[in-house]
């Protein structure tokens, strides 16, 4: 019970940090489409941007596919922390705890690992890229301030992301087995890049992806996923 209790606190203490840098006015944030979180200080360059160039890797400006599941592949590799060929339960808290702890809704994470599943619209969901089959290349009000770059209308990731997924790891679960293989998460990525892909030309550009801080709307407010300026619950309202 002692024992369970000190890795709480720790696990809480960890989250608590982030989270209090993440609120500063001096820290920016941004979970990328698959989940994984970059963080920059005012006055460098924005983390959506650190991402952009670490995804487009032979800079041309654009994000291919191929690109874009590669990306997904480095951030998956690093999240099977015990290299089984899966994101098992634990490792889905160990990134809700201590990785991106902005994925839980409150601040602070439930402890349950289930209750932050759902998406907004997506139901479905450092070089180790996933090819196209999934395989592996390589075989309260306690909450802090709200950062720049913060969607107040969203919930859990959805608040510092282009998409509305409030936990985009576990989203990609989709047999509800409570773990993520190389295969599922590489369909969600697919399926992410096609929302994102708003003028379905097979690439993504800066211009093309939602911005961040401030009124956002996906380019089809039709699609499942869209974010809408504040105040909007959807297009055309009445």
């Amino acid at each position: 019970m002692t024992a369970r209790l000190s890795t709480g606190t720790a696990r809480f203490g960890v989250a608590a940090i982030i989270l209090l840098l993440a609120g500063s006015a001096q820290a920016l944030t941004f979970i990328s489409p698959m989940g994984e979180p970059f963080r920059t200080q005012a006055g460098d360059k924005p983390p959506e941007e650190v991402w952009f160039e670490r995804a487009d890797k032979n800079n041309d400006g654009k994000i291919t596919r191929a690109e874009f599941l590669a990306d997904a592949g480095h951030f998956f590799m690093a999240l099977d922390v015990n290299h089984n060929g899966e994101i098992g339960p634990e490792e889905i808290q160990h990134y809700e705890d201590d990785v991106a702890p902005e994925v839980n809704s409150s601040g602070f994470g439930d402890g349950d690992g289930h209750a932050r599943r759902h998406g907004g619209g997506v139901s479905h969901g450092g070089n180790a890229a996933l090819d196209s089959e999934g395989v592996s290349s390589s075989g309260d009000s306690s909450d802090p301030s709200p950062p720049e770059h913060y969607d107040a209308t969203g919930e859990g990731a959805s608040r510092f992301s282009y998409l509305d997924l409030p936990e985009p790891v576990a989203a990609a679960d989709t047999d509800f087995n409570r773990g993520v293989s190389p295969k599922e998460f590489v369909a969600a990525a697919n399926e992410r890049f096609d929302l994102l892909d708003a003028n379905h030309d097979g690439v993504l550009t800066r211009d093309e992806l939602p911005h961040l801080g401030g009124a956002r709307m996906d380019h089809d407010p039709q699609k499942p996923g869209a974010k809408h300026p504040p105040g909007q619950n959807g297009p055309n309202p009445r």
